[in-house]
């Protein structure tokens, strides 16, 4: 059955604490990053993370924390709509849609980018931390 674009589909439930646990990760990592938190960031991320990004490259944690010099920067009003947040072994998949606007320095400066995604988070430690992202820009106006 398809869902509506609109309704997150979870899996096993909307309040498994797997999945309640990895969304407030990725929220908490969105925070990090529109405060410049490298701290925090670097916490939420793995240390083997391995990114397919917007700019359709493979790239590594390293690579991804080249934020710092102003590469991935993105005015604070992100909007994201998750389609699938799901338990799959010992991750938990979230996958859905994310609108940005780049700054300057940044691919696509001033621009609504529209891409959609998929994260993988897992369990390290004592808290969730992103081993997997995949971002693909769907449109940019």
């Amino acid at each position: 059955m398809k869902q509506p674009q609109s309704q997150t589909a979870y899996e096993p439930s909307a309040d498994d604490p797997r999945i309640l646990g990895a969304l407030d990760a990725k929220e908490r990592l969105g925070v990090a990053m529109r405060h410049l938190d490298f701290s925090a960031i670097e916490t939420l991320m793995a240390p083997d993370l391995v990114v397919h990004a917007p700019i359709n490259m493979i790239v590594n944690r390293d690579s991804v924390l080249a934020l710092r010099s102003g590469q991935i920067s993105y005015e604070p009003d992100v909007e994201r709509k998750i389609a699938f947040a799901g338990v799959r072994g010992d991750v938990v998949v979230i996958m859905g849609e994310e609108i940005v606007t780049p700054t300057q320095g940044a691919p696509n400066a001033g621009k609504r980018v529209h891409r959609r995604f998929t994260e993988i988070w897992k369990l390290l430690a004592r808290d969730w931390s992103l081993v997997v992202r995949q971002a693909t820009v769907i449109s940019a106006e």
